[in-house]
């Protein structure tokens, strides 16, 4: 179904250079062909002004003294991420020599650190002269730098935003003392190293001996902002082996769908890997959150995204996709990160006066409450209230103790503030800026998203209550059951298309938005009725995008709005399987997995829209890594709602309208001369 679909539009291919290792404390960015970023925390900010700075200029190896000359393996032959990890794999040569460089923010380190490896093997049919192998690190401390070398295998860097030790085992010389001409020229370097100034670069060297054929030496360097507990005992070698046991480890503990491919598998491991990577490991207010993406940043137009900010809505998606994977503690903490008392409140003006507990927007590195202004206002989204309370009734059932402290606080300062924001002449939620930060001062809409969300949070409000033991229960579904018929009863226009918000299907134009989704995955309308084949048919005329496999978000018009986004195709793609068009779910999902594959099993925030080239930060976490793990882990409950819904065969190139679904496979597929038949429900 994949192959012929791509016919109309771009097939799965390489476009992002990028690669990331993280370990919950901090992260390293390798790009084109060298690691060049890194950030000792992942929050960009952990209070207002407090800002997570950026640390490393580039760090490569090098040969040199090899028959008198020498090089920096700065051109990579090729670079990937290892299945499931963290480690970056990247292979260099250097005449016989290959190398084999292993990266790697170390998962057992209760701190930010780099691992560098090299695995220097020679290739050749002949013994290798004696050499030296090099590694230069290039980190920018801030402001004036003090280094100074303890041994040749010992130095440390301080300067204005942090403070780094290296340590590399067995290195027998050390230099800062114009490092990259003498390596360059061929030349040894050594000699020690004590300088201050702004850009001091330190380097170590290992004295490698003659290497038969087929023989490998290995070297490393540790970078580290809390010492080096974690390689005390260990050579390089071991160091990398001890990471993928650590990988391994954690992957154990976690549960995989049934039915993958070998593709998928692929890209469900590495999506849980990225979420675990991504996720806060500090002790303090900082712990548990899950920001949107690892700090990556990528244009979209004249726009640099960069979110490494945690948003509720994102989060939620990625909570309960760590808790249906069987990662209930990472759940919990991120679930307990963004409901910190005496965190929120600023917007009270905007909420009714309402005491609020969780964050109208986005979140501070220590989880007070942060929401952007422009000309228009603030972002006050209320969708956060159902989000979280939906994602808290999901964790809890795996982390009980949610209930002790959690879950009271939730229903006094979310699912009591969501019954006061229904409004009570529509019954829908009050307007407000909802998924795609739509402002204020006119701008608020009575977004269905939002309102959605707010059905599915009170309902497991209600559960909530009756387990505690609460009378708030039937106050809350009854909420619910009042919001969801104002969804059916004003929503929807007379042909059956649901809109994105009421003032748009009001005016008459402008209605559609894709976010609007989540109302047949939450099954507040039934998307095996003919309504959601009319919204379908809708959405593929008007918001396909020209690659010709995926959606833009709505019909808004802006450079973001046209982009293809990975959370709405995964979304779709889920209400395709509860509309029992299964194969039709089938050609977004493999459109997803495929560019993943292509991409060292990388998902992205977004695709371009003329060519599918990444667009926007990847990994992005609870739209990327997120939305994927949970479209695999709902697809057999979605499948199984279908398993006795009667299907008939429908010739494919009979002309109908929307209610015959207007879904791109058939699309495509009218376009062949193929004797297919199209299987419907009935």
């Amino acid at each position: 179904m994949l192959a012929i679909t791509l016919l109309l539009g771009a097939a799965p291919h390489y476009s992002y250079p990028k690669l990331v290792t993280a370990n919950g404390y901090g992260a390293v960015i390798f790009v084109d062909d060298r690691l060049s970023d890194a950030y000792p925390h992942l929050y960009q900010e952990y209070s207002p002004g407090v800002v997570t700075p950026e640390v490393l200029y580039d760090t490569y190896f090098g040969v040199t003294d090899y028959d008198g000359a020498g090089a920096w393996l700065t051109e990579a032959d090729a670079a990937t991420t290892e299945d499931g990890t963290g480690i970056l794999a990247i292979e260099r040569s250097y005449g016989d020599l290959a190398v084999t460089e292993y990266d790697f923010a170390p998962m057992g380190m209760e701190g930010f650190g780099l691992a560098q490896v090299a695995r220097v093997t020679n290739n050749g049919t002949s013994a290798t002269p004696a050499f030296q192998f090099v590694a230069l690190l290039n980190w920018h401390a801030g402001g004036t730098e003090t280094v100074t070398s303890a041994s040749a295998a010992d130095v440390s860097e301080t300067g204005a935003d942090v403070s780094l030790t290296y340590q590399a085992p067995d290195a027998t010389d050390v230099s800062c003392s114009a490092v990259y001409d003498a390596v360059s020229a061929g030349g040894r370097i050594g000699g020690g190293c004590t300088a201050s100034g702004d850009d001091v670069v330190p380097a170590f060297g290992w004295s490698i001996p003659s290497l038969a054929p087929g023989e490998s030496a290995w070297v490393g360097v540790h970078t580290s902002t809390v010492g080096h507990d974690w390689v005390a005992g260990a050579d390089p070698e071991a160091w990398v082996e001890g990471e993928r046991d650590a990988w391994e480890a954690f992957h154990a503990r976690g549960a995989v769908p049934a039915g993958l491919t070998e593709d998928e598998t692929a890209v469900y491991r590495q999506s849980l890997a990225y979420l675990k990577m991504g996720q806060v490991a500090e002790e303090g207010d900082a712990h548990g959150q899950i920001p949107a993406s690892l700090p990556l940043s990528a244009p979209v137009g004249d726009f640099q995204h960069i979110w490494n900010i945690a948003w509720v809505r994102d989060g939620a998606y990625a909570i309960v996709a760590l808790d249906s994977a069987g990662y209930h503690e990472e759940a919990a903490a991120a679930l307990r990160f963004l409901i910190q008392p005496g965190k929120t409140g600023d917007y009270r003006s905007y909420v009714g006066e309402a005491d609020y507990a969780v964050s109208v927007c986005r979140v501070y590195g220590d989880g007070t409450e942060w929401t952007d202004l422009d000309a228009d206002g603030p972002n006050i989204e209320f969708d956060n209230f159902g989000l979280y309370l939906w994602a808290l009734g999901h964790v809890v059932e795996g982390d009980p103790t949610l209930l002790d402290d959690v879950a009271p606080r939730a229903l006094d300062g979310v699912a009591d503030v969501l019954v006061r924001l229904v409004d009570p002449n529509t019954g829908l939620l009050l307007p407000d800026s909802s998924i795609w930060e739509r402002h204020w001062n006119g701008k608020q809409k009575s977004f269905t998203y939002s309102s959605a969300w707010a059905v599915a949070g009170l309902r497991a409000a209600g559960d909530l209550a009756d387990t505690l033991g609460d009378t708030r229960g039937d106050t809350y579904r009854d909420a619910a059951d009042t919001i969801a018929a104002a969804i059916g009863e004003h929503l929807v226009d007379a042909a059956g298309v649901l809109a994105g918000s009421k003032e748009e299907l009001d005016a008459a134009e402008g209605y559609l938005d894709l976010a609007a989704i989540e109302v047949y995955n939450l099954a507040i309308l039934d998307a095996r009725d003919d309504g959601f084949d009319a919204s379908l048919a809708a959405w593929d005329r008007e918001l396909k995008v020209d690659a010709g496999t995926g959606y833009h978000r709505n019909d808004d018009g802006s450079t973001y709005d046209e982009h293809e986004w990975i959370v709405i195709d995964l979304r779709v793609a889920e209400a395709l399987r509860r509309a029992c068009q299964p194969d039709d779910a089938v050609v977004l999902e493999d459109w997803v997995t495929a560019q993943g594959m292509a991409n060292n099993r990388i998902l992205p925030e977004l695709f371009d829209p003329q060519n599918g080239d990444f667009a926007g930060p990847a990994p992005m976490l609870g739209f990327g890594a997120g939305a994927y793990v949970l479209a695999l882990h709902g697809r057999d409950a979605a499948d199984a709602a279908c398993a006795d819904v009667p299907l008939v065969e429908e010739p494919l190139g009979v002309p109908c309208g929307p209610p015959c679904g207007g879904n791109s496979a058939a699309a495509v597929l009218l376009l062949l001369p193929l004797a297919a038949l199209r299987r419907r429900r009935s």
